[in-house]
């Protein structure tokens, strides 16, 4: 049909099946569903506050849904935490969170380890 030398049909084969082998090891792969490592410790342990350990919330950036995750933060501070930075501007320090209205010392006590301004 093409006409090929030996050589030719013999390398010819050879691509086929590297082919076929190199698909049919990406779609076990696939199937298989492995989850990636992506950290050196497992984020789905949880502290009591319901965030892994070594995660911080970065109260600039963080919605208030992930406000809520920090201890004592219901919908109302989380609420207020947004409200006081789109009059203020982004948080300068962990401690400017405490001039916002329902943050006192006892409560940014229990969260000065989970938050980050970054």
């Amino acid at each position: 049909m093409f006409n090929l030398e030996k050589l030719e049909r013999s390398i010819l084969i050879f691509l086929i099946l590297a082919l076929c082998l190199g698909l049919a090891a990406l779609s076990y792969n696939k199937s298989r569903s492995v989850p990636v490592k992506v950290s050196s410790f497992d984020t789905n342990i949880k502290d009591e506050t319901g965030i892994s350990p070594g995660l911080r919330v970065d109260i600039n950036e963080a919605d208030e849904k992930e406000l809520m995750r920090l201890e004592g933060i219901g919908p109302i501070l989380a609420g207020n935490i947004a409200e006081y930075r789109s009059l203020h501007g982004s948080f300068t320090s962990i401690d400017e969170i405490k001039k916002v209205k329902g943050i006192g010392e006892s409560l940014f006590n229990k969260i000065k380890d989970k938050v980050v301004v970054e």
